[in-house]
């Protein structure tokens, strides 16, 4: 079984191999791993890191070493990845209005949807690679 530094380098090496012009990305970043607050905020786990984070005036998405979590309205939502069946990000390619956020939805095991925000754009590779990455990790443990 990975540690869970050991899941952060590998999704953040995949994120820098395929993402382009991070600098550019409005929401998104990839979380800084020393981040108190960030850690608190979403009440981590121990040992539980940051990887992928979306902040915009409406809600703050964090993709962590076990978790997709998102805090809106002074609300937390949460999806361990053991429990994760399905994602869903849509097909926003070639649309010419797209907004710069949209969402992406998740199934779990149990068939319950939820819906966490998005950049779309080229900041959408980064959120992308940083959920597929983990995923493909939990899976091969």
């Amino acid at each position: 079984m990975k540690t869970d530094r050991s899941i952060r380098n590998i999704t953040i090496a995949s994120i820098n191999r395929n993402a382009m012009d991070i600098d550019s990305w409005r929401y998104s970043r990839i979380a800084d791993d020393n981040d108190k607050n960030l850690i608190e905020k979403f009440e981590l786990c121990e040992n539980e890191l940051p990887v992928f984070e979306i902040k915009s005036e409406i809600a703050h998405t964090l993709i962590s070493t076990r978790q997709i979590l998102e805090q809106s309205k002074g609300n937390i939502k949460r999806l361990n990845f053991e429990f994760l069946d399905e994602v869903v990000y849509g097909n926003f390619k070639g649309q010419i209005t797209k907004p710069e956020l949209s969402i992406f939805r998740v199934i779990e095991i149990h068939g319950n949807e939820l819906k966490f925000q998005m950049e779309t754009g080229k900041a959408s590779i980064g959120l992308i690679y940083s959920v597929n990455t983990i995923r493909k990790i939990k899976a091969a443990d």
